[in-house]
């Protein structure tokens, strides 16, 4: 008769598990309180400016989502000594799709580079191609997420196996578009700006490395494998890589959107 146990967690892994949860928990606490001012400051949207949006808007940004997914994919782990199946499905399809939410951001920081320094809806120095290229990609990111669910959830090896070859195809063309923007635009794109388009180069080796690990959980030997595999690897090519990639991205946004401290200070004194 066949059951749904699966191994009991070692005392490693739900080390590694308190640990991801308190890095995630800072950095989600950290980006969204500079999201919050710096959307309160540059605000570029079109629906009017106001507090609630603000928060929504910084609590819900692609950094907060990926930390979201990491903290609840370890929670369970330290919550649950002796978990079913159901539960590794469930955190393996977290760790899956925890990868959609950086090349989101890569795409949003990439778009952000075209108005660092500029406050208001559109006004931006990237030609509309170039933001056609830049909100596209991340059709392909949805359609690799989805199939990633759905592979992982119904046990489907060809959907899985869609689900990687788009992401990685994604990932390749991400890689040529920042390199492109880099050298095409560095005389276009403000100081600062560029900075945080050179923090994005930066950061790609480390998400790299991070999908090869990625490819690695699903197509390599048991010892890779993200939930059940061995944790030197799991904590030196995956978790370090994408909390690297993720300070990186983190400061590319702040480069390209200073905050301005007097000005906050000054425009809430008006308000009030």
């Amino acid at each position: 008769m066949e059951t749904n146990a699966m191994p009991s967690l070692s005392v490693d892994r739900t080390r590694i598990a308190i640990t991801e949860v308190t890095i995630f928990s800072i950095i989600q606490l950290v980006r969204f309180v500079t999201r919050f001012m710096q959307e309160w400051q540059y605000w570029h949207h079109r629906k009017e400016k106001n507090v609630l949006r603000c928060l929504l808007y910084s609590w819900f940004g692609m950094l907060g989502v990926l930390a979201q997914l990491r903290i609840a994919g370890s929670a369970m782990v330290i919550a649950v000594s002796n978990p079913s199946k159901s539960v590794w499905t469930a955190e393996s399809i977290l760790q899956s799709i925890g990868l959609s939410p950086l090349l989101f951001e890569v795409s949003l920081v990439l778009l952000r580079s075209g108005q660092a320094g500029r406050s208001g809806p559109g006004n931006t120095r990237h030609p509309t191609y170039l933001r056609f290229l830049l909100h596209a990609f991340r059709f392909s990111v949805i359609l690799s997420l989805v199939c990633a669910v759905v592979g992982e959830t119904m046990d489907i090896p060809a959907c899985m196996d869609v689900g990687s070859a788009v992401f990685v195809i994604t990932f390749a063309f991400v890689i040529i578009l920042v390199f492109w923007i880099a050298i095409v635009y560095r005389m276009v794109l403000p100081k600062n700006g560029y900075r945080g388009v050179m923090l994005v180069l930066a950061a790609l080796p480390f998400l790299a490395v991070r999908i090869t690990y990625f490819l690695l959980a699903e197509y390599g030997s048991e010892e890779f494998n993200a939930v059940t595999g061995k944790h030197g690897i799991k904590v030196g090519i995956g978790l370090s890589m994408e909390i690297i990639a993720t300070v990186l991205l983190l400061l590319s946004r702040g480069l390209m959107e200073p905050f301005r401290f007097k000005i906050l200070h000054a425009e809430e004194l008006e308000r009030g």
